[in-house]
C-alpha cells in the first residue's frame, strides 16, 4: 500500500468522538505519525500504545455534530449506526449521551501532569469524554497530535516511527521496518518527508514565540 502522504484520495480525513457530538477533519496529510508506547499514552488510552498523527492546527477544523456511528473495517468501511438504550444507562448509573445534534459543538480541554512538569493538554468531547487530540510541549497549540483511532478510516494511516519502545509490552512484536527508539527521537527533522519538512520549518517562528511565552510564565 502506498504511504498515506501519497494518497490524495484520503483527504479530507474526518473523525470524531464516540457519541458524534464532536466531529473534525484534517485537510492535509499528517507531518509524521508516531506509534507511542510510553506509559502515559498507555494509561490515557487504556491500550498498549497510542497512534498519534502530528499535524498543523491550521489543518484541523471542526465539523457539525452527527448521529453516533461505529467504525467498521477496511474491507467494509461503511460506518455502523449506533445507539444507547436509556434503561441500560440507568442500570449502570450512567448518563445517556443521546442528544440533538449541534451545528457548533466545542470540545473541552484539560491539562494533565507530566514527568517534565510542563503538562500536556488533552482535547475531547464534553459529553462522552472521548480523547481526540493532545497538545505537547514541543509546539503547544500549533501541533495537535490526533488520535488516529478516532478517524472514520483509521486504516488509512500507518506509523512512521515507533517511540518509547522501552515501555512497550513484552508480548508485542513489531516488524514493519520503521525507525524505533527506546525513548523519543533526537531530531524530528531527520524523519520528516521533504514536503512535511517545509511545513514544519514554517511553524518554527510561532513555536519559538510559544516557548518564550511559556518560559516567561513559568512558576
Amino acid at each position: 500500500m502506498a504511504h498515506y502522504s501519497q494518497r490524495k484520495d484520503i483527504l479530507p480525513l474526518a473523525g470524531g468522538c464516540a457519541c458524534g457530538l464532536i466531529r473534525y477533519q484534517l485537510t492535509l496529510h499528517p507531518l509524521i505519525v508516531h506509534c507511542c508506547y510510553c506509559t502515559t499514552c498507555q494509561r490515557q488510552t487504556g491500550s498498549i500504545c497510542a497512534l498519534n498523527a502530528v499535524i498543523e492546527s491550521t489543518a484541523l477544523t471542526l465539523l457539525p455534530s452527527a448521529p453516533p456511528t461505529i467504525v467498521n473495517s477496511s474491507s467494509n468501511p461503511d460506518r455502523i449506526p449506533a445507539a444507547v438504550q436509556p434503561a441500560f444507562a440507568r442500570l449502570t448509573s450512567a448518563e445517556s449521551t443521546i442528544r440533538e445534534p449541534r451545528p457548533e459543538a466545542e470540545p473541552v480541554s484539560v491539562c494533565l501532569p507530566t514527568a517534565s512538569g510542563v503538562g500536556q493538554t488533552l482535547v475531547g468531547c464534553p459529553v462522552c469524554h472521548t480523547g481526540l487530540w493532545n497538545y505537547y510541549a514541543d509546539a503547544g497549540p500549533h501541533l495537535p497530535y490526533i488520535r488516529v483511532g478516532t478517524l472514520d478510516r483509521p486504516w488509512d494511516i500507518q506509523p512512521d516511527v515507533h517511540i518509547y519502545t522501552q515501555s512497550r509490552q513484552s508480548w508485542v512484536t513489531v516488524n514493519d521496518g520503521k525507525p524505533s527508539f527506546e525513548g523519543y527521537y533526537t531530531r524530528r527533522e531527520d524523519y520528516l518527508r521533504d514536503d512535511a519538512l517545509k511545513r514544519y520549518e514554517a511553524l518554527k517562528p510561532q513555536v519559538a514565540e510559544m516557548k518564550a511565552e511559556l518560559m516567561a510564565g513559568w512558576e
